[in-house]
């Protein structure tokens, strides 16, 4: 179950919503986004897709309701930890120098009954005042560090993040060897984290059974067939050209000058047709994969589907 912050940041996205008196089929037709997963996102049921996917949709789900989308996936980041934009406001002001008093006593001989009466601080010796000031300084001067130490977790816990997407990357786009290799993953999932770690005991070369030929210009051609709705992403030479949900009984034609890209989000419902020749082990039902195809190369890369149950609801 959705932890409390992100039952909030859930239902700041529903106010907004309801606010700007946009529906949840609005935003479905103009992101391609399918209804349920914009009403989950809505419910904070940030577990029925991917990490990769919940993002890219909160994105969409944020821009087509005039929010900002960084801002937005920033706060989703908080939530996750959870922590909230208040509770940092608090650590900043707890960290917040206090004011500098200081008290002097007179030591006029002829005044002793006085000797323990405060006097105003401009009748201070100069070099007290001078060691006042530099302990205001250095209490200020601290403050930032204080703060720094007190969030090095939701620093450290970017960086990490940000490694994980940049390490995806290479490894779907990435061409270093001239076969054709399917690489299984695995999910080793936390509380908040999960990352994939590629299997290399068993990975297995399988040969290609397409024919090799001379690239020219436009000369790779992509024929998608898909029997069910399904979510599918298509990069011709890295520029995404189709992204979103397609309805099934589709075919689309695609060219490039190198190579594909294909994410789909069920493997087992879509053909592939590389230069009218069909690809071969595109996925089981259900299954989430990338595929990159070059003239001379296929790679398969599978993203474990998140194996959590959604909570009941009454």
């Amino acid at each position: 179950m959705a932890s409390e912050t992100l039952q909030k940041f859930a239902e700041e996205l529903r106010v907004t919503r309801e606010a700007k008196e946009i529906s949840i089929l609005q935003i479905s037709n103009r992101t391609k986004i399918d209804p349920k997963f914009l009403n989950a996102i809505e419910n904070a049921d940030f577990d029925i897709l991917p990490e990769l996917y919940v993002r890219a949709f909160i994105k969409e789900f944020a821009q087509t309701i005039d929010l900002n989308p960084k801002e937005t996936i920033q706060k989703y980041e908080l939530a996750k930890t959870g922590k909230t934009e208040n509770a940092l406001n608090a650590t900043a002001e707890q960290i917040s120098p206090t004011p500098l008093s200081v008290e002097i006593k007179k030591t006029n001989a002829t005044e002793l009954e006085e000797k323990n009466k405060p006097i105003k601080i401009e009748n201070q010796p100069v070099k007290e005042f001078d060691s006042a000031q530099s302990e205001l300084s250095k209490l200020q001067d601290d403050a930032p560090k204080n703060f720094l130490k007190s969030n090095l977790n939701v620093i450290l816990g970017a960086v990490v993040l940000t490694i994980a997407v940049v390490i995806f990357y290479f490894a779907l786009f990435y061409e270093s060897s001239p076969d054709i290799i399917a690489d299984e993953q695995e999910q080793n999932a936390s509380e908040n984290t999960a990352r994939f770690e590629e299997k290399t005991p068993e990975q297995k070369a399988v040969q290609s059974s397409l024919p090799l030929a001379p690239v020219i210009s436009d000369s790779l051609r992509l024929s998608v067939q898909n029997s069910e709705q399904v979510w599918i992403k298509i990069l011709s030479d890295g520029k995404i050209i189709q992204q979103g949900i397609v309805q099934k009984n589709t075919t689309m034609n695609f060219k490039a000058k190198k190579q594909f890209g294909i994410s789909v989000g069920n493997a087992g419902a879509v053909k592939l047709f590389f230069n009218e020749k069909q690809v071969e082990n595109v996925g089981k039902p259900g299954e989430i994969r990338n595929i990159t195809i070059t003239p001379d190369t296929i790679r398969y890369l599978t993203i474990p589907r998140n194996e959590k149950k959604s909570p009941t609801r009454n």
